[in-house]
This record gives C-alpha cells, structure tokens and sequence, in this order.
C-alpha cells in the first residue's frame, strides 16, 4: 500500500515506474467535438503515438482541425516529448501549436540531475528566445505526464488516492491537483457501457480555462489506462474527446474491437 502525500494529495513523481502501461507503437487516437448551441460538432482529431528509441521513448501528440471547421477555429498542434525509457522523466519538449489567431512555440531541455531547465519561447521558432530556469526537483511535461499517470501502480487507482504532479511551460512551474472520483460504469460513444477510472485534474486558468475550472478524464481499468472520454470547459464553450481508435496496445483490452 502506498502511504506517502503531497498536499492534497500523492506526488506522482515520488512514486517510481516499475511497469509501462504502454508500448512501441502504440497509437491512440480521439475524435474532438465542439459544443456549439447545445449542438455537438464534430471538430477534429487528436492522436497520440509512441516510438521506442535506444533510451527512451519520443511520446508524440498531434491535434488537428478537420477542414470543414478550420474557417470557425483552425488547429494544427504538435507536441513531441523525448522521455527517459526507465522512468518516463523527460529529457526535452517541443510544443509547436496554432489554435485560431493563437501561435506559440516552446522547446524545453531538462537538466533532470541538476533540476535546471533551458526553454526556447516565442510565438514561432524564428522568434523563439532562450530562457534558463532552476527548479527544486523533477518534472514532467505536457506529454510525459501523460504516460507516466497511465504508468501509475495500480493501488493509486484502486484505492481512490488523489495525485499531483508538477509541469513545466510556459516559463513556469505548475502543480496539477487531480481528483480521484474512483471506480464507476460510464456509457461511451461506440464502446459501449465500461468501467472506468474517473478523474478530474484542475485546470490552469489562462487563455483557454478559467480560475475554478476541471476536466472530467474517464481511464480504462485495465492495465492500459487509456482515457476514453475527456470533458473539459474552455473559454469559448467546451469540447468532449471521444476514443476513436487504437494499435498496438500493451495489455488485453475490451478496446480491442476499437482497433483499426
């Protein structure tokens, strides 16, 4: 049983990953709607991969506008995490993202040993400026955090035990809070009725989210981890990520009928 507690809850980074809840080319992908006049649109996609290299994994997420709703809101994100194969901390990031007139560039090298951080900042790469930053301990990133809370024993979600975790961008430091609402049965679009994990991290308020807000996450139970359905407010309205499809996954799933 794991003891140990951050704040509000137990520090994801105290915890080390003795099992990955994923594999080479493993690929995920999502399917965003838009909530327009209490109408649900059909916005985009979003897929997450993952390459095996000789030390560590290049976890990559790519978030795209469909064509008919690029005049409303155009997106083209791309975000690649390079983390270290034996604990999933990360060794650097690239976030190269533009949603609607918003345009911003971010690369960060990590000094995990040093707990320094250089980061690369600016609304395109040409005019990205460098950044130096010392920091108190390990971090994650936007991407890595990802797969290290899928890579979580067990126990943490069994037992209904709230997580933080630290990430850095944007030339901060931020403590995520991340409410476990535990163990519950939840009807998905083309999957069906499954049990979930049901999470709900807050938000960072900024451009997107405002002050208060949290995302509802709904993760598989079994050994994957791989989140179902996402549903989060934004500025302008709030999106829903529904599952779409899945390769190559790790563990035997009831997902597997979502295979392409």
């Amino acid at each position: 049983m794991i003891t140990n507690t951050y704040m509000n809850g137990l520090y994801a980074q105290d915890i080390p990953i003795t099992e990955l809840a994923f594999q080479n080319g493993e690929k995920v992908v999502y399917k965003v709607y838009y909530n327009w006049k209490f109408v649900w649109v059909p916005a985009g996609e979003v897929t997450f991969t993952s390459v095996e290299k000789d030390d560590h994994y290049e976890l990559s997420v790519e978030g795209i506008s469909y064509e008919s709703y690029d005049s409303f809101f155009k997106v083209r994100d791309h975000y690649v995490s390079r983390a270290n194969k034996k604990d999933l901390i990360p060794i650097n990031f690239r976030r190269d993202i533009l949603e609607g007139n918003y345009q911003r560039y971010d690369s960060l090298s990590f000094d995990q040993e040093n707990h320094e951080v250089v980061e690369y900042f600016g609304k395109t790469k040409e005019k990205a400026k460098p950044f130096d930053f010392s920091l108190e301990a390990e971090v994650l990133d936007m991407v890595s955090s990802i797969y290290y809370m899928r890579s979580l024993p067990a126990d943490i979600f069994d037992n209904n035990i709230d997580i933080d975790l630290s990430i850095f961008f944007d030339k901060e430091l931020f403590d995520i809070h991340i409410n476990n609402l535990g163990i519950e049965n939840k009807k998905i679009k083309s999957i069906g009725k499954i049990k979930c994990i049901h999470l709900q991290p807050e938000l960072i308020s900024g451009y997107v989210f405002q002050e208060g807000d949290v995302m509802d996450v709904w993760v598989s139970t079994d050994n994957n981890r791989i989140p179902v359905q996402i549903e989060s407010p934004i500025s302008f309205g709030s999106v829903k990520v529904l599952l779409k499809s899945v390769e190559n996954l790790k563990y035997p799933s009831e997902l597997t009928g979502l295979y392409k």
